[in-house]
C-alpha cells in the first residue's frame, strides 16, 4: 500500500512540476490523473509479481480455520466443565444453607448468669 501511495504522490508532483510552466490549469488537471495512473501501474505490477503467493493464502486460510475450530472445541469443553463445577457448587451451597433435620432450626438460649 505504501509503495502505491508514494509512487502516486511522486508522479503527481512530477507531472504538475513539468506541466506548470506551460499552464497552471493543465498542471492541476494532469497531476492527479498521472499520479492515479502511476499508482495503478504499481498496483498491477505488485499483483503480477505476487501472483504465486496468493495460492499460498488458501493454505493459510485452512490453517486459520483449523485453529479456530480447535479453539471453539476448547471453549465448549471449558463451558462444560464450568457448568459441572457450578452444579457441584450449588449442591454444596444448598447443603450448607438447608437446616439440619435433627435441629429445630433455632438457636439455643443462653443461660443467664
Amino acid at each position: 500500500m505504501l509503495p502505491i501511495m508514494f509512487t502516486a504522490i511522486i508522479a503527481c508532483a512530477a507531472t504538475a512540476a513539468m506541466t506548470a510552466p506551460y499552464s497552471q490549469l493543465l498542471a492541476l488537471l494532469a497531476g492527479p490523473i498521472m499520479g492515479s495512473f502511476a499508482g495503478l501501474c504499481v498496483a498491477l505490477f505488485q499483483a503480477w509479481r505476487r501472483g504465486p503467493e496468493w495460492s499460498a493464502e488458501k493454505d493459510l486460510d485452512r490453517q486459520t480455520d483449523a485453529m479456530v475450530s480447535a479453539l471453539r472445541q476448547l471453549a465448549e469443553q471449558g463451558s462444560a466443565i464450568d457448568t459441572a463445577s457450578s452444579a457441584k457448587h450449588s449442591k454444596s451451597l444448598q447443603a450448607i444453607t438447608e437446616p439440619n433435620s435433627t435441629s429445630s432450626g433455632t438457636m439455643p438460649k443462653r443461660a443467664a448468669g
